[in-house]
């Protein structure tokens, strides 16, 4: 009988495993915040306009998702098999605590596809991780809005608890039947320990945000690539073929990181 209970523990644990589609380990940022759009001492209002790459043609944004539990993830990795990613329930370690946040992947994260799988050392023009909306990173470390990135492992399982068009055939989409995506509660604002707002660190994904909410610049560009302003002073993204100011650092920070742009 003991023989056959620890062959049958070994089996449910080989079907534990079966349900994993892929792990890793780098980083967490954020870059949207639907429940707190000016939470950290960033204006989200753009970043959450964006369009979220796991809908193939319908339009629909993170506010349209209307939840903090959306993650991105590697662009490059995610292109490769949407259906294979889109919705999936992500699993995120961090200081060896599991959260139980009903995280799943939607979007796509062009940091997240540079530098190397086994890179260990934070570099915000490329390391392997997932992006977050702020409201979840800063669930996940007080850090969040400090340092702008925290240390992460992660698992993404084969769970749907969100439904995404991937293929363009018109799939409804929203919560998975039985998912709970509901949002956290807005965090405060986030304090360094001398009671002064801390510095601003914002990361930019692959979401495209609509032109009517923000500063068109002018100069012929690539859509979608990215870069910071002559001046350093500011974000900007292209879009209909024009360079678009979509952030303005805050006081005391310069836009960075060239193609990868954000504020520290």
């Amino acid at each position: 009988m003991k023989t056959e209970m620890i062959a049958a523990a070994g089996l449910l644990a080989a079907a534990a495993k079966a349900d994993s589609i892929f792990s890793g380990t780098g980083f967490g940022t954020y870059y949207y915040d639907i429940d707190s759009p000016s939470a950290c001492s960033t204006d989200f209002s753009v970043a959450n306009t964006g369009q979220v790459e796991c809908s193939l043609t319908q339009v629909y944004t993170l506010e349209d998702v209307n939840s903090e539990y959306l993650v991105a993830m590697n662009h490059s990795q995610l292109i490769t098999d949407m259906g294979k990613y889109c919705g999936k329930k992500v699993q995120v370690t961090v200081n060896g605590v599991k959260s139980d946040l009903p995280l799943f992947i939607g979007d796509g994260c062009e940091r997240c596809s540079q530098g190397t799988p086994d890179q260990d050392t934070w570099s915000p023009s490329g390391a392997p991780g997932l992006d977050f909306s702020y409201s979840v990173l800063e669930k996940l470390s007080s850090d969040a809005c400090t340092d702008g990135h925290i240390d992460i492992s992660w698992e993404i399982v084969d769970e749907t608890l969100w439904n995404f068009d991937t293929d363009g055939s018109g799939t409804p989409q929203g919560p998975a039947s039985g998912a709970i995506t509901t949002t956290p509660s807005p965090p405060g604002p986030t304090t360094s320990p001398s009671g002064s707002t801390a510095p601003t660190t914002t990361l930019v994904t692959t979401t495209s945000p609509t032109s009517a909410s923000a500063t068109p610049t002018g100069s012929s560009c690539t859509s979608n690539a990215w870069q910071c302003s002559s001046d350093s002073t500011k974000l900007q993204q292209c879009v209909n073929s024009s360079w678009t100011t979509v952030e303005t650092c805050s006081s005391g920070t310069t836009c960075q990181g060239g193609s990868n742009p954000y504020c520290a």
